[in-house]
């Protein structure tokens, strides 16, 4: 039986979370970087402050949302149903329309066989812990 008929091995899940980091998040974070702001890390150096940075910005904003999300969140919850049924009136689908940058990485993505292994992997390593939890 040749290699390529073999099933890729199960990942441990550092590896495996390193992987999809590796090979999804951080080209898409780079490349959406580019886009909007038209800035491209020169070095690994860069690479890892801008990587380090955005880390930050995301604790800073998880904090702030869930300060505010008690406040918030039965006023958003009203304004999104308000929005959604205006939207209906008017005969368009308030479901929405995915991003097409998370669309088209999803699709470039879905395809390799590295990443599908990694995300397989990840997931057989939650399953597991939530099995072990509920012994």
């Amino acid at each position: 039986m040749s290699d390529q008929n073999q099933a890729p091995a199960v990942q441990d899940p550092d590896t495996a979370y390193a992987t999809v980091h590796q090979r999804v998040y951080t080209p898409v974070f780079f490349k959406k970087v580019a886009d909007d702001w038209g800035f491209q890390p020169q070095s690994d150096q860069e690479a890892m402050e801008m990587l380090t940075i955005a880390a930050q910005l995301r604790e800073g904003y998880d904090q702030e949302m869930e300060k505010s999300a008690a406040v918030q969140g039965n006023q958003l919850t009203e304004a999104r149903q308000h929005l959604a049924g205006a939207l209906a009136e008017e005969g368009i689908d308030p479901g929405g329309v995915p991003d097409q940058m998370i669309v088209k990485a999803a699709q470039e993505v879905a395809l390799d066989p590295e990443i599908a292994n990694a995300v397989l992997s990840l997931q057989v390593g939650a399953a597991m812990a939530m099995q072990e939890a509920g012994q």
